[in-house]
């Protein structure tokens, strides 16, 4: 199985020190193309290996916690279902970034029962406080293979910094891009809006503002044999961009993805129960509808 679009956020694994991502292996399983280069692989070498390497239960399960735990909200989360269980704050290590503590508790949870259980709890406070990655898609005029990626990579990379610069957005675009079987995979890190928080510096006790770009992990997915667009962006302000620019540059036209949903439940809001029965769909008998999970994007 292919690990899902949302952890494949390159930002989020380059956060993680090396170091980490080595005890993350030894403790979930090293990723094939990894095993080789144990002593010598960088972030680079995680990214390809999560695109093209089976993962192992485990390993899904820790990007998981990178995902819905690796932010201030998810650290908020973990902090408090430890303290409802009355374990020290000792437990997990201090002075670390999101991702890092995240992963690390996710890593002591495995052999202490005490944090399995704060680690159920902070997953369930996060997921009812809706904090889950948010994904749009769109359907292509026609299912096209992309010719020369390497050229429309660049191309893209020259269209996001115009965007960037234009928007306020910072200077810094970095974009990845292979194909693999038919679908294209587009990384993207590019800088955001200026943040000036009020912080502490090590070594000093006055207080004073820290002006810096967060640079935000942004996947698209294109699927070359149905014709569909897969964004996942960390600014929902950033997804018509895309939208109009991967239509434009891979294919000259900035309309060739319509803006319209892929999927909807008007024909169930319309015809109800006849909508599973009398559908007309060739090869598909009586359908039982008896569990459904809607996942909504913007």
């Amino acid at each position: 199985m292919q690990i899902p679009l949302a952890y494949l956020d390159a930002a989020a694994i380059q956060e993680v020190p090396i170091d980490l991502w080595n005890e993350v292996f030894n403790v979930v399983g090293w990723p094939p193309s990894l095993s080789s280069t144990r002593e010598s692989f960088g972030h680079e070498d995680v990214l390809r290996a999560f695109e093209q390497d089976e993962p192992t239960d485990g390993l899904l399960q820790a990007l998981e916690t990178l995902d819905t735990l690796g932010s201030e909200t998810g650290r908020e989360a973990i902090i408090s279902a430890i303290q409802d269980r009355g374990l020290p704050p000792s437990s997990l290590p201090a002075g670390k970034g999101e991702r890092e503590f995240a992963l690390r508790f996710y890593i002591a949870q495995r052999t202490n029962a005490s944090l399995a259980d704060a680690f159920i709890r902070a997953q369930i406070h996060v997921q009812e406080g809706g904090n889950q990655r948010r994904y749009n898609e769109f359907m292509g005029k026609e299912a096209r293979c992309i010719n020369g990626l390497d050229g429309k990579k660049e191309a893209l990379r020259e269209e996001i910094l115009l965007f960037c610069r234009k928007s306020d957005l910072g200077d810094h675009v970095h974009v990845e891009a292979f194909e693999d079987d038919g679908v294209y995979v587009f990384n993207i890190l590019r800088s955001h809006r200026t943040q000036k928080p009020l912080a502490v510096v090590p070594g000093h006790s006055a207080r004073a503002t820290i002006e810096f770009r967060p640079v935000h992990g942004d996947v698209i997915r294109y699927d070359a044999l149905v014709g569909r667009l897969r964004i996942a962006a960390r600014a929902s302000s950033m997804v018509e961009f895309y939208r109009e620019v991967l239509g434009k540059t891979l294919f000259s036209d900035g309309c060739f993805f319509d803006g319209n949903a892929v999927c909807s439940l008007r024909v169930l809001q319309e015809r109800g129960r006849d909508a599973l029965e009398n559908h007309g769909v060739f090869g598909i008998g009586r359908i039982w509808m008896t569990e459904c999970l809607w996942e909504r994007g913007d």
